[in-house]
């Protein structure tokens, strides 16, 4: 008999092992350390006491993994991570899982579900469709396997400790998903770096990455600034930091401008997803 429940700390390693069964086949590579799992979940702000898992006994089958903040003005829920494990497909334990966790997620004044799945998923996107969810955004992730090399001397960057988040804000044209918002940033505040790029001493685009994973989480130049080898200055100097080219995910196929600048520095896109939400 399958059981649904929240979890808690301590289900800690038995959700790591689930995810990693649960992913064995999936699109992308997920095979990572405990501590790289446990950098994710702070990263996306995941809490285990709103989170689900499904039980066979004892052992873990699937999972929810839930974060809890404010998006687009409004207290949302995100899915940091769904999985069930390749033997227990097609039973319906998702679907179930669901149903014992909005409720749940209702009461903790949440009112929406926010996820992104891959665009070629297609029983998980069939699964979401039935549940409610519709797509909001299209996101674009690519990869490149040689770093960048900048040239030129149209700004000088450095880095620093603390972002300016309202002049960064002005650089920007849309905002970033999830994984890549102010509030992911500033969780994983020890393992980030932040570069500026100055013109005339005045600070003119910035870029972030998350070290660990080398993942760029954000990059923006001010308009008139644009074009002139400043953004690959920065992803230079991000990628100096960090040993190796950069992983660029989810940037909203909208920025026509922002998915060109990563295409004219030679990255490839690898793999799209939607971004996907329903009331609660």
């Amino acid at each position: 008999m399958i059981t649904y429940r929240l979890l808690s700390r301590a289900d800690f390693i038995p959700l790591y092992e689930c995810f990693l069964e649960a992913f064995v086949d999936y699109q992308v590579d997920m095979r990572m350390s405990q501590e790289q799992f446990q950098q994710r979940i702070l990263r996306d702000g995941a809490r285990l006491e709103i989170s689900a898992g499904a039980f066979d006994g004892n052992r873990m089958i699937g999972f929810y993994i839930n974060a809890s903040g404010m998006w687009l003005e409004k207290l949302t829920a995100y899915d940091a991570g769904t999985g069930v494990i390749p033997a227990r497909r097609g039973q319906g334990v998702g679907k179930e899982l669901f149903a014992f966790m909005a409720p749940q997620l209702k009461e903790t004044s949440c009112s929406q579900y926010l996820l992104e799945v891959l665009t070629t998923n297609k029983p998980a996107i069939s699964l979401y469709r039935r549940l409610g969810f519709t797509e909001t955004r299209r996101l674009a992730v690519f990869r490149r396997r040689e770093p960048v090399q900048a040239s030129g001397d149209a700004a000088v960057v450095h880095r620093i400790e603390k972002p300016d988040w309202e002049l960064f804000k002005s650089f920007c044209d849309g905002y970033p998903s999830w994984q890549n918002s102010i509030d992911a940033v500033e969780r994983i505040a020890s393992d980030r770096v932040v570069i500026c790029a100055y013109v005339d001493a005045r600070c003119v685009g910035y870029g972030i990455v998350f070290k660990p994973a080398a993942r760029l989480m954000q990059l923006a130049v001010a308009p008139t600034y644009r074009r002139k080898g400043i953004g690959s200055r920065i992803l230079s100097a991000l990628q100096d930091e960090v040993g190796e080219s950069l992983k660029v995910n989810n940037v909203d196929e909208e920025l026509k401008g922002t998915i060109a600048f990563f295409e004219a520095n030679g990255f490839k896109l690898v793999l799209e997803q939607y971004e996907m939400m329903r009331g609660l």
